[in-house]
Parts: structure tokens; C-alpha cells; sequence
């Protein structure tokens, strides 16, 4: 099964081609996600995780869909993180090259939301892949006709604010962090990700006595903390939660908080899970929070195998995007598998009933919300502390690797 499981190669060796055109024996899949700008590395993870889940299922034969074994060929668009982007690529993906399916964004929940307004008049199957946006949820909620075939693969930006605020409270009464004033700082890039994060965030430390001493919103790929850190100094806020998809917003903002000397207890939602980061901040990301924890080659003896086989078949170095992009994939054809047809309403049968393990956890559906279900029997949301320049999960207890070291 680890073979199977892990088992990656270039896609071109492998069958996973980039043409514009399907011949009867494929199923074309149409991904749309950032291939360039400041989520560029993200998006080229997934991209490359999206490949390997293609070409393992193309080496195993393919999937019989109508009665004829096919193969997958994946269709890549680039949004550059930019709605209006994304809907021109979904425009055509659908009405050119006439995809089967549709993937879209592979990153950014802005863009979902705006291709999700595209979709629904083509009859198509589509979901999304990292977006996290409660919105995208919403939307579906909303109008359960309309998109009744339209998926996440991610959970809800709610569940970054419960392990947030649940992980800091934990501590707190645990002795391990002592606020003097609760005073809370939110540095949040202008996406629908960064808001909606701190969006639910806010309301469970208010709820606990918190006071939210500034909410500094900045523009995608922002670099320059020094006049939001220098009002921060000034207040002394307990603890400031930063919320970036750039990574390289991420080095800058961790490198000017040592630069400032600010001793805040400092929270990160994604960009650590880019390797960049810990390569980039160097001892500056010391003693840093972050989730999602998704993926720790380290201390989990699956994360490692994934790693050792990506590295050695794919000639690049696993991480958490490649996990969580192989994941959304391999859901989605094996769901395809299941249905065994790509018409829209039995693909979204087959999700409804998805109960699928994979490296990052369990994938059961909310089939009212099209969103997989999160906890430690499904997918759990961990918090690591980087200490020495290696992350640990630090919360939940179950999947806890290390205790939380307070600054020095």
C-alpha cells in the first residue's frame, strides 16, 4: 500500500499531459490556481501534487467512466490570485477546451467565490482546492440548487479560529501563557482568506475578555510592518495573529517583530507551512504558533515516507501544500471511481458519501455545506510551535508531539 499511496513521478512520464484538446479515452480536468504572483509557490506545489495523483492512477490504468477505462489529463490555468483572472481561465477551460471538471481555485477563496458565479450555467462538476472562505459554504447553503455540484476540499475558515483561540486558551490555563492586559492584534493580508479568518477569530477572544487592540488589513504580498508594528509597540498587545497565503509577507513580518523587539505571543494562520519560511526568517521564526500543521516529515513516520518517496520520484521536497493538493485529488478521482460516470449529480452523490483516508486525515462530508467535517476523527487542524528551527504540534494533545516553550 505505501507504494501506492506514495508512489510519484513526473507527470509527462507518466501519462499526465498539458494538451488543450481531449480524445474520447481521457477525462480532462481543468485546475485553475496561482501560477504566478504572491501565492505563486503555493500554487505550483499544488500543482505538482494535482500531477503526481493524476499520473499514479494513470500508471494504474486510468478509471472507467460510461463503461470505457480513461485516463486523466489535467488542463492548467493560472488566476495569479486575482478573481477576475480566475473567471476568464474557468471561461475557457469550460467553453474551449470543453473540461469534464473543474478545479478551481487551487488557493485562493476570492477567486473560488467569483468562478463559483461562472460555473453553474456550464452543467460541469467543479470544486475548489485550499480555500478556506466560510463564504464559499455559505454560497452553497444559500442556493443548495444552484450549486448543488460544487465541492470544497478544504474545511471552513471557523476551524482556523477554533484552533487558534482554542490552542491560546489551553495554554492560558495551563499556566504556560500568562496575558497581562488580553490585549489581541490581528495582521491580516486583503484576501477573502485573511479576512474571513480573523472575521471568526475576533468573536471567540472577545466573547473571553479580550480586547482586539488593532486590526491591520494589508495588501497581498505586503512587506513593510513597520508602521503597523510601531503602533503595536505602542499598545503592548498580548499576542498578535498574522494571516498570509504570501510567504514572503510572513519572513517579513516575523523578521521586523524581532527587528522591534516585540515580545507579543505571536500566532501564524498558513504561510509557515511553505518551507520558504523557515529558510527565509531563520531564527526570527523562533518561538512562532502556526497552523495548519498538516504535514511533519519530522515526527510522523507517514509524512516522513511521503517525503523520502516524493523526494526520490519527483525530484522535490515534500511539504504541506504537496500533501494536502495529492489528498484533494486522489478525493476527488476517487469519487470519480465511485460514481463512475463524470455527469454532475452522481460525481456529487459520491462526494456525499465520501468517507476517504488520506495523509492529512478522514475526508466525511457536511453534505448541507459541501465541506469535510473537522476533529480528531476527521481532519484535525494542529498548531505547531517552531522551536530550534523544526516545527512540533504542540495542540491537540492527540497528535502533540512537544510542549509549548514560552519566549526567553
Amino acid at each position: 500500500m505505501r507504494s501506492r499511496i506514495f508512489a510519484y513521478a513526473l507527470g509527462a512520464a507518466l501519462g499526465v499531459t498539458l494538451a488543450t484538446t481531449a480524445p474520447a479515452a481521457e477525462i480532462a480536468i481543468g485546475v485553475i490556481g496561482p501560477l504566478s504572483g504572491p501565492a505563486a509557490q503555493s500554487g505550483i506545489s499544488m500543482r505538482q501534487a494535482y500531477e503526481a495523483a493524476a499520473a499514479q492512477v494513470n500508471k494504474d490504468g486510468g478509471i472507467k467512466v460510461d463503461g470505457e477505462q480513461k485516463t486523466i489529463k489535467l488542463i492548467f490555468e493560472d488566476s495569479a490570485s486575482r478573481p477576475e483572472v480566475g473567471v476568464s481561465a474557468a471561461q475557457k477551460l469550460l467553453s474551449r477546451d470543453k473540461v469534464d471538471i473543474l478545479v478551481g481555485d487551487s488557493i485562493a477563496s476570492s477567486v473560488t467565490l467569483a468562478i463559483m458565479e461562472v460555473v453553474p450555467s456550464f452543467g460541469k462538476f467543479a470544486m475548489s482546492g485550499q480555500p478556506v472562505s466560510i463564504e464559499i459554504a455559505k454560497k452553497i447553503q444559500s442556493d443548495p440548487k444552484r450549486f448543488a455540484n460544487f465541492w470544497k476540499s478544504s474545511f471552513n475558515s471557523d476551524a482556523y479560529a477554533q484552533a487558534v483561540f482554542a490552542s491560546t486558551k489551553e495554554l492560558i490555563d495551563a499556566g504556560s501563557f500568562k496575558p497581562k492586559s488580553k490585549k489581541i492584534a490581528f495582521v491580516v493580508e486583503d484576501t477573502d482568506y485573511g479576512k474571513s479568518n480573523a472575521e471568526y477569530t475576533i468573536p471567540l477572544f472577545e466573547k473571553d475578555g479580550w480586547k482586539v487592540s488593532s486590526k491591520e488589513v494589508v495588501a497581498l504580498g505586503h512587506a513593510d510592518f513597520y508602521p503597523q508594528l510601531s503602533k503595536m509597540r505602542a499598545d503592548e498587545p498580548d499576542m498578535i495573529v498574522s494571516i498570509f497565503t504570501s510567504v514572503n509577507s510572513g519572513i517579513a513580518l516575523v523578521k521586523q517583530i524581532q527587528e522591534q523587539g516585540l515580545k507579543s505571543l505571536h500566532m501564524a494562520v498558513y504561510y509557515p507551512i511553505r518551507p520558504e519560511f523557515l529558510a527565509g526568517a531563520g531564527s526570527a521564526a523562533n518561538g512562532l504558533l502556526w497552523t495548519p500543521f498538516f504535514f511533519d516529515p519530522v515526527n510522523s513516520a507517514q509524512h516522513k515516507a511521503f517525503a523520502a518517496e516524493f523526494k526520490n520520484l519527483a525530484k522535490v521536497v515534500g511539504n504541506g501544500d504537496h500533501a494536502q493538493g495529492y489528498c484533494e485529488m486522489m478525493l476527488l478521482l476517487n469519487n470519480l471511481k465511485a460514481a463512475g460516470t463524470v455527469e454532475p449529480a452522481k460525481l456529487s452523490e459520491a462526494f456525499a458519501k465520501s468517507d476517504t483516508k488520506c495523509a492529512i486525515g478522514r475526508y466525511v462530508y457536511d453534505t448541507e455545506l459541501h465541506t469535510p467535517r473537522i476533529g480528531a476523527d476527521y481532519i484535525p487542524v494542529p498548531v505547531a510551535q517552531i522551536q530550534n528551527g523544526t516545527s512540533f504540534a504542540i495542540w491537540p494533545s492527540t497528535v502533540a508531539t512537544a510542549k509549548f516553550k514560552p519566549a526567553q
